[in-house]
């Protein structure tokens, strides 16, 4: 492994995250060495972690900043990066997940040339937790004055570690939602987009790591829904307009999603109770998904 002695004044602060991952964060901070833009600082916040990673990166000193906070999460932690941050633009990377050599430097390159634009994200691949790819990924579809359309799940294209933002726009936005313990990420980009045009570069920069749970089983659907149904109540406060004009295609696109994902996990009565709440916001849309369920629950039982 080849160190890079940081700057005092970086161009970029690279902030990583971590809680018990002392076996695989290395492969993060390895990622960042290889840059090819090398004007950078790292900073690790270890959010309580109980394994040896304070062990780890206590002894690098200068090279790695290492701070240790008791366990409050990982809003916390990023919130606690920020405010350590010495560089003009701000990258987030989770400790199981990797940039590609590029990453920074067309980022800063698209920054630099665009002083307009508050942030920047790329497409991501996916890779399970051997770090073998998985051949999907998030290719997100949205440049430019991006809200209120990003507030869409098929539009809710952008992953944390392939954002880089100014510092000067998280001081002026604020940080991540620490009370929000789901699509806190989702909300920071939210109140970016209102107030800042958001630069897509089109193609992967970053590989995101998914659990074996996640690619086996899928996602938590209860959980998802929750977190969406909070973030859109935040966002329906802090813009009304919003709700007047979006909620009823939002919340038909919420539940019409996560029962289309119960009926692929064969959660039949789930999926169907989801989309009588969908009929509250779409009808005629409605009927149709019911009877798939209907047929599938028809098929179950034949088989």
């Amino acid at each position: 492994m080849v160190f890079h002695i940081m700057a005092k004044n970086p161009k970029i602060t690279v902030i990583i995250p971590t809680y018990n991952r002392a076996n695989i964060i290395w492969e993060a901070v390895e990622s960042v060495f290889q840059q090819t833009f090398q004007d950078y600082e790292i900073i690790v916040i270890d959010d309580g972690s109980t394994d040896n990673t304070k062990e780890i990166f206590s002894k690098f000193g200068e090279n790695i900043r290492y701070c240790y906070q008791a366990n409050k999460g990982r809003s916390s932690a990023r919130n606690l990066g920020i405010q350590m941050a010495r560089g003009e633009y701000i990258a987030f990377l989770d400790s199981d997940d990797v940039f590609l050599p590029e990453k920074n430097a067309l980022q800063v390159k698209a920054l630099d040339e665009n002083p307009e634009y508050g942030m920047v994200y790329s497409h991501a691949l996916t890779m399970d937790e051997k770090g073998n790819p998985l051949g999907m990924s998030w290719q997100g579809n949205l440049s430019g004055w991006i809200y209120p359309e990003n507030l869409f799940i098929k539009n809710c294209l952008i992953t944390t570690p392939s954002v880089m933002v100014r510092a000067n726009v998280l001081k002026n936005v604020g940080g991540f939602d620490e009370n929000m313990h789901m699509c806190e990420d989702l909300d920071l980009w939210r109140r970016i987009a209102r107030l800042y045009p958001v630069l897509h570069i089109l193609y992967p920069l970053v590989k995101v790591r998914l659990s074996n749970d996640v690619v086996n089983k899928g996602i938590n659907i209860k959980t998802f829904l929750c977190g969406r149904e909070e973030f859109y109540r935040k966002a329906f406060r802090e813009d009304p307009s919003v709700e007047k004009m979006l909620k009823k295609e939002l919340f038909s696109e919420m539940y019409s999603t996560y029962g289309m994902l119960a009926l692929q996990q064969n959660k039949i009565n789930y999926a169907i109770l989801l989309f009588l709440k969908m009929m509250k916001y779409n009808p005629g849309t409605t009927f149709h998904l019911i009877r798939t369920a209907l047929r599938k629950a028809r098929d179950k039982i034949m088989t």
